[in-house]
């Protein structure tokens, strides 16, 4: 009884579920001075806030986005590239990197064009991991997905490769098929770092609380949809 009162609690006092807090407690407020309009108006933003506050809620949009993703078949890649982004897709990629022997592609990396100590420290991590220099390739000049993919197709073009991988998180993966068909870059996706796809999920009532996780998941998710459709409009 104490846990579940300290998790309710909790869930309710602490952003963002304090915001659903004040939501509700607005809308009794105003209720009682029977300013019935601004009541129903904080009672829906809180029941809002709180629906994108839930865990079901963000996974169902993540899966949204994971689901249908080919696994191509890893023969005759000739170059794994990797795309600078958030998830855990260089680990991935490293490891295909040493199984295939290839090349590694680093697009997007606009962080190392400011030092070459940092580049050097790169490289440094990359040789702990076992991926030698000469293996190595840095693109720092694009800014976002679609120069990202642009930048890679233009360098493997230039150097012959003519089978890259391009190994992203999975939740980015719709974005980067997509990138890929409107800058007419033939590559296949390797789809990793499955957040909700493929896993097995059981919910319990504390499920039901609001969860600052569920809200970063929900931000993902919505800037990857958003994505989608301005890359879709404008590209």
């Amino acid at each position: 009884m104490i846990f579940a009162l300290k998790k309710l609690l909790a869930a309710f006092l602490l952003p963002p579920g304090l915001i659903v807090t004040l939501l509700l407690l607005a809308s009794f407020l105003f209720w009682r001075k029977k300013i019935k309009a601004a009541a129903f108006i904080n009672l829906a933003l809180g029941l809002v806030v709180w629906v994108f506050c839930l865990n079901p809620v963000s996974d169902a949009l993540v899966r949204g986005l994971e689901k249908g993703l080919p696994r191509p078949s890893l023969q005759g890649t000739d170059v794994v590239i990797v795309l600078s982004g958030y998830g855990d897709r260089t680990a991935p990629a490293l490891q295909l990197q040493r199984r295939l022997g290839v090349p590694i592609l680093f697009a997007g990396y606009i962080s190392l064009s400011h030092s070459v100590q940092d580049r050097e420290n790169f490289y440094a991590l990359l040789e702990n991991w076992g991926v030698p220099r000469d293996k190595v390739i840095l693109e720092m000049r694009s800014r976002d997905t679609i120069e990202n993919v642009r930048r890679a197709g233009e360098i493997c073009r230039s150097r012959g490769f003519r089978n890259p991988l391009v190994v992203s998180s999975a939740f980015h993966g719709k974005r980067i098929m997509l990138t890929l068909k409107k800058t007419g870059f033939e590559a296949r996706l390797f789809p990793v770092d499955f957040n909700v796809v493929g896993r097995t999920l059981r919910y319990t009532w504390r499920d039901a609380l609001p969860d600052a996780r569920a809200v970063l998941g929900m931000s993902q998710a919505a800037n990857e949809y958003l994505g989608l459709l301005f890359y879709r409009i404008f590209y």
